[in-house]
């Protein structure tokens, strides 16, 4: 159910980006990453993701921003050390450094989200604005 959840990850620094990509690969996911908020952007304008999880504090445009620009369809998680404050467009957040179980998790309910809102054509899925 999960090996064909489609993952993108976002955040600057590469060894966070490896370790979650890792760990999503290995429970089965389909990854992609971007280094910042505006190559997450650029992705998104042409590509469906399943589940994104967004590095809160990234230098120019922040996790924050990118989530607020996103369609209210699209399942988006905070990835952080700071989980207080979340702004409401998150869908819930994943704690740095992140476990196996709360990776698992996560793709769970990004699955759940796919067959609750998510369309069921990927050419018609929402795009965002970059």
């Amino acid at each position: 159910m999960l090996d064909s959840l489609r993952i993108l990850v976002v955040d600057d620094h590469p060894v966070n980006r490896l370790v979650l990509q890792e760990i999503f690969t290995h429970l089965g996911g389909v990854v992609s990453v971007a280094e910042t908020g505006v190559q997450a952007l650029s992705i998104l304008a042409v590509d469906h993701f399943d589940l994104i999880c967004l590095d809160r504090h990234m230098p120019g445009l922040s996790g924050d921003e990118v989530a607020a620009r996103l369609p209210r369809e699209q399942f988006v998680l905070a990835w952080s050390t700071e989980l207080c404050d979340l702004p409401t467009r998150f869908n819930g957040a994943l704690a740095k450094p992140v476990s196996l179980a709360a990776a698992q998790a996560a793709m769970t309910r990004a699955w759940a989200w796919r067959i609750w809102a998510a369309p069921r054509d990927p050419e018609v899925a929402p795009r965002v604005a970059a």
